[in-house]
């Protein structure tokens, strides 16, 4: 096997975007709302993933606030409200993102975006960025009736841009990701500097990424040696 996949589908935050920043600013913005202490960004980076509603959660757990379900979905109504207004304030790309994201688009490799934010929100902030138009698909966490690591909004994504699981790739940086992909029998890559709970050498992905900007000959190379 040679070349590249048909597609390469995204994680978004802490693969293609750092936007512990925001979220955090959201986040402490919605404590102090409720009389709560804030958190630091470093413990914000600590909490982030598995969607919008857990880093509520979390959020107000790690300050001894342990929320029932209808208060948590008013905090999450009102922490998304504060977040869409200032989604890229201080969000940036990591580097190597725009020039591995060209390159592919230049190889006819079809992009997608897979996470567990929202669609809307993900959707303005790669506006922002001004990378949305390397994507032909962006699946949020409430695009499908579930969210990852269920395969179904990797499952639409890869059926959005018309190939297979087998001919594709999820980029990633948790076990969400590596579970996601696992469920489809596709492969997976992890970048190093995102927002997993684990070490990333004990997820089981089928390789790391340290530099982005690097991932075309990294997924060259172990194509050409399978």
């Amino acid at each position: 096997m040679t070349g590249y996949p048909a597609a390469i589908i995204w994680d978004l935050d802490g693969t293609l975007i750092d936007s512990a920043p925001d979220l955090a600013d959201a986040l402490n913005a919605l404590l102090h709302e409720h009389g709560e202490a804030t958190l630091g960004e470093n413990q914000v980076r600590t909490i982030i993933g598995n969607g919008v509603a857990k880093l509520v959660e979390r959020g107000f757990a790690a300050v001894g606030e342990h929320l029932k379900s209808a208060q948590l979905q008013k905090l999450v109504t009102r922490f998304l409200q504060l977040y869409t207004a200032a989604a890229t304030n201080r969000t940036c790309m990591y580097p190597g993102v725009q020039e591995t994201l060209q390159f592919f688009a230049d190889a006819g490799v079809q992009q997608g975006i897979c996470t567990n934010k929202p669609e809307a929100i993900s959707k303005q902030i790669l506006a922002n960025l001004s990378i949305a138009d390397y994507f032909s698909v962006v699946i949020g966490g409430d695009t499908t009736t579930e969210k990852k690591p269920s395969p179904i909004p990797l499952r639409t994504c890869v059926t959005a841009l018309k190939t297979k699981p087998g001919n594709s790739m999820l980029i990633g940086d948790s076990a969400v990701d590596v579970e996601t992909a696992r469920a489809l029998d596709m492969p997976v890559g992890i970048v190093t500097h995102g927002y997993s709970r684990s070490p990333v050498a004990t997820l089981g992905a089928d390789f790391l990424i340290d530099d982005l900007s690097l991932l075309p000959t990294l997924i060259g190379e172990l194509r050409a040696a399978s």
